[in-house]
């Protein structure tokens, strides 16, 4: 079924075209949120979709406003609904930035390249920003937006946000006070900081960073590679997720702990095309070997993609898992399933009980990094 809701005379239209604006603001939350809060399938969700998508090109605000408010946090809803929404004025937009993890690296810089204060503020508060983002925020971004990103201790800034953010506010007593209390600072940063900062706050800025280097580049990758695989949680055509895993190869981010931690966090479809990408093996193939039966088809696979040898019996033991539940909990809590396939992880390697993901994939990078 395929509804085009911008059809002059169309169903949708013809429902709308007198309606007052109380009504269409009541009807506006009415049916955002029940798609939100009861996932629909087939017909129904595209034409819930439909409604959805009309509502957003209301001449009114206060509708499309309400349409943004209730799709914020939805994972499932078209891309193309919260980019326009993310591109709506001010009133509209700022509830989809701040919350939608549909919204990408690319999506969010963007974004910044056109935006209010007040949108650059809503972007530099989201959770786990990457590190392209934050240089885009430290280079050109007002201060209201760079102080939020200094108080956002989610968000990971390099050498060259730092470098930005000295440069143009270094001076400001606030910002010195956020720079010396930031996590995981980078060494030549703590190390210009100390060149001029005053005494009372060089103490701090030394009492804060006496973590060796090795176990914060071990904690900035790993909340590196969570960034990215939130990111990649979102709906993607085949050819979206080839692209994604040939740029990310191609930029040497293709790694097998990014590869683990999409397949655990159930999104074997991607880790398919990663694998497919390393292996230089079509992705149909690929699937047909980590579905069948037995796993010397994968060992083999494994070993072509030359993925660590450590890593494979995490490998397997996530598969083996996966196997099991399809065949018998076909509808298994994803919560629940994700942290079983945790701690099935963590018992092979001989981890501590009551690992988290963040936990277990830190532990489960290479010991040497580059």
């Amino acid at each position: 079924m395929q509804v085009d809701s911008s059809a002059v005379g169309g169903p949708i239209e013809r429902m709308f075209a007198n309606m007052p604006l109380k009504t269409r603001l009541k009807t506006a939350q009415t049916v955002a949120h029940d798609f939100v809060a009861n996932p629909l399938e087939g017909d129904d969700a595209v034409l819930a979709e439909s409604v959805i998508r009309y509502l957003i090109k209301d001449i009114d605000s206060a509708v499309r406003a309400t349409v943004s408010e209730e799709v914020k946090q939805c994972d499932f809803i078209s891309r193309d609904i919260i980019l326009s929404l993310a591109y709506d004025i001010d009133d509209v937009s700022l509830p989809v930035i701040t919350y939608s993890s549909l919204l990408g690296e690319d999506d969010l810089i963007t974004i910044l390249n056109n935006a209010s204060e007040e949108k650059q503020i809503a972007v530099a508060s989201r959770p786990d920003l990457d590190i392209v983002v934050t240089n885009r925020i430290a280079e050109a971004c007002c201060y209201d937006a760079i102080e939020a990103c200094l108080e956002n201790e989610s968000a990971i800034i390099g050498n060259d946000g730092y470098h930005h953010i000295i440069v143009r506010y270094g001076d400001v007593n606030i910002i010195q006070e956020l720079l010396i209390r930031r996590p995981l600072i980078p060494t030549e940063t703590v190390t210009r900081l100390a060149s001029f900062l005053p005494e009372q706050h060089k103490q701090v800025l030394e009492d804060e960073n006496t973590q060796s280097e090795t176990l914060s580049a071990r904690m900035i990758i790993n909340a590196r590679e969570r960034v990215l695989a939130k990111g990649l949680q979102r709906r993607m055509t085949d050819h979206e997720q080839k692209k994604a895993s040939v740029s990310l190869q191609m930029e040497g981010r293709l790694s097998a702990t990014l590869m683990l931690r999409t397949l655990i966090n159930d999104n074997e479809s991607f880790f398919t095309a990663a694998l497919a990408q390393a292996s230089g093996i079509s992705k149909k193939r690929v699937g047909a070997l980590i579905s069948g039966r037995g796993y010397l088809g994968f060992r083999r696979l494994y070993e072509r993609a030359q993925m660590p040898q450590y890593l494979y019996t995490a490998f397997r033991t996530v598969l083996e898992e996966i196997r099991k539940a399809k065949h018998y909990h076909p509808r298994a809590d994803k919560e629940n399933f994700r942290q079983r396939l945790v701690d099935k992880v963590a018992h092979a390697y001989d981890f501590d009980d009551d690992l988290s993901l963040d936990d277990l994939m830190e532990k489960l990078l290479p010991k040497r990094l580059h």
